[in-house]
């Protein structure tokens, strides 16, 4: 289950690469990406046993900028909406 998560973050780490070039005016999509790729690093993280220091660091921080570019994500989505409209 780890490896599969851990594919899974790279994964989606090439995908946000890939999107930041691709999808330049569609910025809510490397928003988004961004964020299931540090949620899977949160629950990546968590697996670990036992969770050091730097492990519960990781976790809060990655928590913290997930919520911040799910935020990001939505403003974004909804702005490129407005402007389409």
């Amino acid at each position: 289950m780890g490896d599969l998560i851990s594919l899974a973050i790279i994964a989606v780490a090439i995908f946000a690469g890939y999107s930041l070039k691709k999808f330049y005016d569609r910025p809510y999509i490397v928003n988004f990406s961004l964020s299931v790729m540090l949620l899977l690093i949160v629950v990546r993280t968590v697996m670990l046993q036992p969770i050091t220091g730097l492990g519960y660091a990781a976790i809060v921080l990655c928590s913290i900028a997930f919520v911040f570019q799910a935020v990001l994500g939505i403003k974004s989505y909804r702005s490129n909406q407005e402007v389409r409209a």
